[in-house]
């Protein structure tokens, strides 16, 4: 029989958590088909782009696993046993553990691509700084779910804010805004006199800032939640979607890239190939092999002479890849 001072308010607790598990269960959704398009879409993808995938994808599924036993434990084997409710499952404590791996490999990936983008200079104190603070969100991360397993009750978990939840959270806010600062700022310095190559940039760069804000926000939302009512549990229900997001902002980044190269029309062009009005044209016919230009973006190729083709200035910018 439970104690009679025993007495747990469900809705903002397990209600809350399970609210949780509803977002989240769409969010899967929403990783799964991302998953999908990239294997199909990005078929002939370097092998660390599809083995990265695939990890997140499985980790996703694992976190999705866990959540769904961790409520089935409290709200159908334990049913009406408060005392049960009181205790935190192991499979709810291993679900913030995929989470954490999520956006470790998430903010890594990041990090490995403005290491790409940045100059010799820049990324010498650049890329350490942003590694050091994904390194902490990870320490903290870790850190959080050893306390979870050590206290167990979640009653004592308002115990651990300040030495383990706060500075779990703040890192992956600090990361976060690092990394969107980054890529925005290595942008704006690819920026060029034309058009479509400054369009592209200001489309990666709305990018890379919506992705920041939107996991912000969330972490931000999910410690505002754990110091206002720390024995509810709707800190828990926000902690089940930070994963799908950050699993979410890395797939539809690698999904971009076909739309963004498509969308600009932006194409190759061997610039050894374009001759230019007033220029001296010699014979040779190896010369005369006109215009290369790379039309794969468009359906149908139309043929013409080599000659009656100039490109506009656009269309001489080479963009090598988005980030």
């Amino acid at each position: 029989m439970a104690p009679a001072h025993l007495i747990i308010a469900l809705d903002d607790t397990f209600g809350a958590s399970f609210i949780g598990v509803l977002f989240t269960a769409m969010l899967y959704g929403i990783t799964t088909l991302q998953t999908y398009i990239f294997y199909n879409n990005y078929s002939k993808d370097k092998f660390s782009n599809k083995l990265l995938v695939a990890v997140i994808w499985i980790l996703d599924t694992a976190h999705m696993i866990f959540v769904s036993m961790s409520m089935y434990h409290y709200l159908i084997t334990n049913f009406a046993n408060l005392p049960a409710l009181a205790f935190g499952h192991w499979s709810l404590f291993v679900s913030v553990v995929m989470n954490i791996i999520i956006a470790f490999l998430v903010h890594v990936f990041f990090t490995v691509r403005i290491f790409h983008l940045s100059s010799r200079r820049v990324k010498m104190w650049l890329t350490p700084l942003i590694s050091l603070l994904v390194v902490a969100h990870l320490c903290f991360g870790i850190e959080t779910v050893v306390f979870l397993f050590i206290k167990k009750e979640l009653s004592k978990l308002p115990e651990i804010t300040m030495f383990a939840a706060m500075p779990f959270a703040l890192f992956a806010v600090l990361s976060d805004i690092f990394i969107a600062a980054a890529l925005c700022i290595l942008l704006h310095g690819s920026r060029t006199g034309f058009r479509r190559t400054n369009t592209l940039v200001n489309t990666l760069m709305v990018y890379a800032i919506n992705r920041c804000v939107l996991t912000s926000v969330v972490a931000v939302a999910e410690v505002i939640a754990f110091a206002a009512s720390p024995h509810s549990l709707w800190f828990l229900a926000i902690d089940f979607v930070v994963g799908k997001l950050y699993a979410n902002s890395l797939l539809a980044h690698l999904n971009s890239r076909q739309s963004l190269r498509g969308g600009n029309s932006i194409h190759s062009v061997h610039m050894s190939d374009i001759h230019f009005e007033g220029e001296s044209r010699r014979t040779d016919s190896t010369v005369q092999k006109g215009m290369v230009l790379d039309l794969r973006a468009q359906e149908s190729t139309t043929t013409s002479s080599p000659h009656s083709l100039r490109p506009s200035a656009t269309e001489s910018k080479v963009w090598p890849t988005a980030v």
